[in-house]
């Protein structure tokens, strides 16, 4: 903890986030490498990991990866029986949070099986951007924001 809070302190890391108690974060120097170079750079990370690059790289392409319903994530969540309910519970209060965040994107996919490997080359290819585009997405994400209540009660 403390050699990750020393990285943090000399602007080591690209972006980072404190989850669940256990810090995450992506090492900058790597990554500003090998953009110089004019490799583009995938970033699997979350929405506060997200938010931080596009602050430091406004020219950050942004794509939201949802759940197919608020039912498949929990049962995601519990079959991979690694968290307590209590922690699903607090898990699916932060994706709630995070489907928020995900209104401030610039594409969004949803993760159904295999599909959303395609979908992501899709976007990344430039093949038919427009389909996954926020602006056509935004539905899917409201409409997940709106089922929110009826999963909490389950848990």
């Amino acid at each position: 903890k403390e050699a990750f809070e020393q990285t943090i302190a000399e602007d080591g890391l690209i972006e980072y986030a404190c989850y669940c108690g256990n810090y995450y974060g992506t090492p900058r120097a790597q990554v500003m490498e090998w953009l110089e170079q004019g490799i583009d750079v995938i970033l699997e990370i979350d929405v506060q990991g997200s938010a931080q690059v596009k602050l430091r790289r406004s020219d950050t392409i942004r794509i939201f990866v949802l759940p197919p319903s608020w039912q498949a994530l929990k049962s995601r969540l519990i079959s991979r029986a690694r968290d307590p309910l209590k922690d699903v519970a607090v898990r699916l209060k932060n994706a709630y949070h995070e489907l928020e965040e995900g209104l401030k994107f610039d594409y969004a996919i949803e993760n159904g099986e295999r599909a959303a490997a395609r979908d992501l080359l899709r976007v990344i290819r430039a093949e038919d951007p427009e389909e996954f585009a926020l602006a056509r997405q935004r539905g899917k994400i409201e409409a997940l924001l709106n089922g929110y209540e009826e999963v909490e009660t389950i848990c």
